[in-house]
């Protein structure tokens, strides 16, 4: 095998552990969503949240351990693709900035979940506390705000979750995100794309919802307006209908963790984010 066939095979091994992950930790989370909202227990979480809930299992540690892992392989597939030319889109235009930012972008995101679901195990606190990362959140806005550039600040954060926001819906209509997957459609092809079409929706759902967290930061001049991802689907209870909204995001977010667990399985360099 060659050293460009071992970097592939690497790379590949890479992208299939932190999809799968990735897909898990979602599914988990819609899953307790959902059965919050329809009666049958579970509960309303983020992504950071689950740390408490996996700890609290059989085999906790085992289970924060490959989580960590998972996530970290994700990462650093994210900071391969930042930096080499395996897209496509690199290819044709060695200057995509925008895209490589994107993945920067991903790759520091999940680099820090990674720390997130490893820090009990390097002896860094328990992580059990409800609602912890939104309480640092809270705390970095409040320092913000004390600052004369403190609004303009947020008011851009704002604007940027809420372009994710929009992204997320603009990639479950177009279906973009089955870029890589158009070149091989198998028999689980039209699966995947469903999944992946009501997972982006619901994440549109949530990045929006957080945007609007942030404009109520900037409106009230408080850093309590704030709330994370778990406030964003508390936030589905207070609207009509509430309990059947947030079940719809729920079941959404796991769609999307389905779609990650399938592509995993049978997308080659797959541009999913």
């Amino acid at each position: 095998m060659s050293q460009e066939e071992n970097r592939n095979d690497t790379v590949n091994k890479l992208r299939a552990a932190g999809l799968f992950t990735k897909g898990v930790v979602y599914g988990l989370v819609g899953i307790l969503a959902a059965m919050f909202a329809l009666g049958m227990g579970g509960d309303i979480k983020s992504v950071s949240d689950l740390v408490g809930f996996l700890q609290k299992q059989t085999f906790g540690t085992i289970l924060l351990a490959l989580v960590a892992i998972g996530l970290a392989a994700y990462s650093l597939w994210r900071l391969y693709e930042t930096f080499s030319n395996s897209d496509a889109i690199f290819q044709e235009d060695k200057s995509s900035t925008g895209k490589r930012l994107y993945y920067f972008y991903s790759f520091a995101i999940y680099a820090i979940l990674t720390y997130t679901f490893a820090k009990p195990l390097l002896g860094g606190g328990s992580g059990s506390g409800s609602g912890s990362g939104s309480t640092s959140k809270e705390g970095l806005l409040s320092r913000m705000l004390d600052q004369d550039w403190g609004v303009y600040a947020i008011g851009l954060i704002a604007l940027i979750v809420l372009g994710q926001g929009i992204y997320q819906f603009y990639r479950a209509y177009s279906g973009k995100f089955m870029k890589k997957l158009d070149e091989q459609p198998g028999k689980h092809y039209r699966n995947i794309k469903r999944a992946g079409k009501i997972g982006f929706t619901a994440r549109g759902v949530v990045f929006s919802i957080i945007a609007f967290f942030l404009y109520r930061v900037i409106q009230q001049h408080s850093a309590d307006a704030f709330r994370g991802t778990e406030g964003a689907m508390e936030y589905l209870l207070t609207l009509d209908y509430g309990n059947w909204v947030l079940a719809a995001v729920a079941i959404g977010l796991l769609g999307y963790g389905i779609f990650n667990v399938m592509a995993a399985r049978y997308a080659k360099f797959s541009t999913i984010g």
